[in-house]
């Protein structure tokens, strides 16, 4: 085909073609057969009336102002790319092939046609119409970067553009190629696909747009090219088919955006796995830590630990808290900490100065009484610590509290303990030094008395001795008390010693309180001591008028108990038993108060009202004598103790009868060491041991005992003072046997060290004070047994003389 080209195709104007302007054409105006190279315009798309949507100005070139909007569509995303190039094929590319422009104005190059021939100036005018249309329309699509080509209703390519050249890698052939532009083609899942098959053919064939035919075009150089076709139908005026216009849409840039998309997609999920991995198995050692944390705050029962808000509202709670307090999680959690203080706290406001310290120091900790669920106190110690977040803002509170009632008592015990053992070291010193006294007092009464024939002057006499006895009684209770004083056990008469004490009650429990005995006339004797015995029952008598201040009866009553009536005895060792009941009329205990009775330091009774020890010391005693005491109490109906007290062996003779004959019979006469740093009572000792019939040496200290020994060790017996100063009778025993080994010892007392001395010296112990009675009776006891005479055995052997320089030489 022969190419014309029109000679003023250099410059021209289009009028008339604004966006939203409709302009109509002249139909079956001529049309050049000339186009752009490689292609033409069929005569048929002429004078179709179009809408041009792209605003053309006639100062713009209108090729660069299409090929702009159509690259500007084809670098978006691929929904978008067939969007646009719909868009381009309805607005601009359809209205190109129906129609040229309908008026132009050529620039640079006119023809002079005589204006008086009116055919030959519309032939000129026709003429250089066609001329600029086929410009326009080349140029136009050769700017367009999109593949655009068209074909007759057969199938023939008719026309293409560069783009269409560029995509097919090689020149179509026009009016032989058919439907398509490329050459071997494919479907998107690699397979051939036919030239039939091709978007282009189903359009022609089917009469309609096909939309979205995705295929793969191979060049000739064997690169693939993926595609999107958009082939569209072309009708006549009267609607039958003439052709078809086609743009195709190279999708290799949006295949590689999306490869590269995918790739991106497939690392960032790789990355997400990766960290969500790495934050699953955070999360889970979070968890696992929490669950831990958890269980050992809830495995703690010994603390409440619970957290506060900044408010001081509670947040959570463990099992120690609901333990402690009284209250379950569901009860608590959401109210305010303030409710485990007391009422006074509260009005002082305690918990908000709390508070405001642990916000202001991190930390506050204190000790105070704190209040359960059930209205009862306790001593707690709290230690409150603030909690800040990164940024240091206050996100709340940790709360940790422990009851330390049990040890608050412990250590109010331990107080009251070392309170009392300096209470009992001076009771013990004034007891030992009374006990002095008295042992100095009671001896010479009784030497005075025999000698006294006026029978009112010998009553002064009775009736001091009467109250030196008493005192000594009383010295034996306040060293009971400083815990210095050993039970020494004998046959006691529980119904006299009853009797006694009951003389002295009513000025002890007062007025208001009825005293009455009940007591066994065929009662056994009891193996105990008679002044912890009274102490008992003092205590006990005590005690029951405490519990009944508005006045009432008190009953002491005895009985014996048969070693085959087990019924009436509680857990004792089998044997025969005497029982002191001791019942009042008062309030009763609680059953509670009941079971801690005999607890030192326990006492219901108002701060500085009650030691505690009182009952305590009952029950010690009972248990020393080889019994027990037991409580029935019952509130509103009065408490009974019951003391039991094992059976002594045999009956009490009469004392004065017994003292009688202790006279004469203190021993056979023997030859006696006193030792004793008291000067009164080595004296009235002396005398009484010289009424006896026996021949006494009296020393003044252990070391001037043992300078008498070391001269002459004819002694049958050691009397020796336990508590003198600079040597103590134990380890003057001990030196002085190694002087006169075997020899018998007695010590004299008012700290009743029994069990120490014995594990010492294996010697015999007597009380301070003492009577003329109970010396005897030791004398006789100690100086029966076989052994020394005057430094004699009783064979008549002489004891070998011990070396004794060479023993005190070495410190022995």
């Amino acid at each position: 085909m022969r190419k014309r080209r029109d000679p003023c195709r250099k410059s021209y104007q289009v009028e008339g073609a604004a966006i939203g302007q409709h302009k109509d054409v002249a139909r079956g105006a001529p049309h050049s057969s000339a186009g752009a190279p490689g292609g033409i315009i069929h005569p048929h798309l002429s004078g179709k009336r179009i809408q041009v949507l792209m605003e053309i100005n006639a100062v713009e070139n209108p090729v660069d102002r299409l090929s702009e909007a159509i690259n500007c569509h084809l670098t978006i995303t691929a929904p978008e790319q067939a969007e646009a190039a719909e868009k381009v094929r309805q607005e601009l590319l359809h209205p190109i092939v129906e129609t040229m422009p309908d008026r132009g104005k050529p620039v640079g190059c006119q023809r002079k046609v005589p204006e008086t021939n009116p055919a030959a100036r519309q032939v000129h005018q026709a003429d250089s119409l066609a001329g600029m249309r086929g410009v326009w329309c080349r140029d136009v699509l050769d700017a367009l970067p999109a593949a655009i080509y068209t074909t007759d209703a057969a199938g023939r390519i008719t026309l293409f553009n560069q783009a269409a050249v560029d995509l097919a890698g090689r020149v179509p052939e026009i009016g032989s190629d058919q439907w398509c532009v490329t050459g071997r083609l494919y479907w998107p899942d690699g397979r051939p696909m036919a030239h039939d098959e091709c978007p282009m053919a189903r359009a022609l064939k089917e009469d309609r747009p096909i939309r979205g035919g995705e295929a793969i075009a191979e060049r000739s150089d064997g690169t693939r090219v993926p595609f999107m076709a958009y082939p569209t139908p072309l009708h006549d005026a009267s609607g039958k088919l003439v052709g078809a216009v086609n743009m195709l849409v190279d999708l290799a840039p949006r295949k590689e955006s999306e490869e590269a998309l995918q790739r991106l997609n497939e690392t960032l999920e790789q990355r997400v796995e990766a960290r969500t991995r790495e934050l699953t198995e955070a999360l889970t050692q979070l968890r696992e830590s929490e669950r831990r944390f958890r269980l050992l705050v809830e495995g703690v029962t010994d603390y409440a630990i619970f957290m506060l808000d900044p408010g001081g509202i509670i947040t959570n709670w463990n099992s120690g808290a609901e333990r402690i307090k009284g209250y379950r999680a569901e009860e608590i959690i959401g109210q305010h900490f303030s409710r485990f203080y007391t009422r006074e706290d509260r009005e002082n406001g305690l918990p908000h100065r709390a508070l405001t310290i642990a916000t202001r120091d991190r930390r506050f900790e204190a000790e105070g009484w704190r209040v359960r669920k059930d209205g009862s106190p306790f001593w707690a110690n709290v230690v409150i610590d603030a909690i800040y977040d990164g940024a240091g803002v206050l996100i709340g509170f940790a709360k940790i509290t422990r009851d330390m009632t049990e040890r608050r008592a412990v250590d109010e015990q331990l107080h009251q303990a070392q309170k009392m053992e300096a209470v009992g070291q001076l009771t013990n010193g004034v007891a030992h030094d009374f006990n002095n006294l008295l042992a100095t007092i009671i001896p010479n009464l009784e030497l005075a008395m025999p000698h006294v024939k006026e029978e009112r002057v010998l009553g002064y006499l009775e009736n001091a001795m009467h109250a030196a006895e008493r005192g000594g009684k009383l010295t034996n209770q306040l060293l009971a008390f400083s815990r210095r004083h050993d039970l020494l056990t004998e046959p006691v008469d529980v119904n006299n010693l009853i009797s006694e004490t009951c003389e002295m009650l009513p000025r002890t429990i007062g007025p208001t309180i009825t005293i009455e005995m009940v007591l066994d006339g065929d009662l056994w004797p009891a193996m105990t001591e008679v002044g912890q015995l009274e102490l008992a029952i003092l205590n006990l008598a005590i005690n029951a008028r405490d519990a009944m201040l508005a006045g009432g009866k008190l009953t002491i009553s005895t009985t014996k108990i048969a070693r085959g009536d087990r019924s009436r005895l509680p857990h004792v060792d089998p044997g025969d038993y005497v029982m002191i009941s001791v019942a009042d009329t008062g309030t009763g205990m609680s059953e509670e108060v009941r079971s801690r009775a005999f607890e030192p330091f326990f006492t219901t009774k108002e701060a500085g009202k009650g030691t505690g020890l009182g009952l305590s010391m009952v029950y010690g005693f009972a248990k020393q004598s080889g019994g027990t005491v037991t409580i029935d109490s019952e509130i509103g109906k009065g408490t009974t103790f019951r003391i039991y007290l094992p059976r002594a062996q045999h009956r009490l003779g009469d004392t004065e009868e017994a003292g009688y004959q202790s006279q004469r019979k203190a021993g056979p006469p023997s030859r006696i060491l006193l030792v004793d740093d008291d000067s009164a009572v080595r004296t009235v000792t002396g005398t009484l041991l010289r009424t006896f019939g026996h021949e006494v040496i009296e020393s003044a200290s252990g070391e001037a005992a043992l300078d008498l020994l070391e001269r002459d060790q004819r002694f049958d017996l050691l009397i020796i003072d336990v508590a003198m100063p600079n040597m103590h009778g134990g380890e003057f025993a001990t030196r002085a046997r190694r002087f006169i080994p075997g020899v018998p010892t007695l010590f004299v007392t008012g700290y009743t060290e029994e069990r120490r001395i014995h594990e010492m010296t294996q010697g015999h112990v007597l009380k301070k004070p003492f009577r003329q009675t109970e010396l005897a009776e030791k004398l006789r006891h100690i100086l029966q047994r076989p052994g020394r005479r005057n430094g004699h055995d009783v064979n008549g052997r002489k004891q070998r003389r011990s070396n004794v320089r060479h023993t005190r030489a070495r410190g022995e």
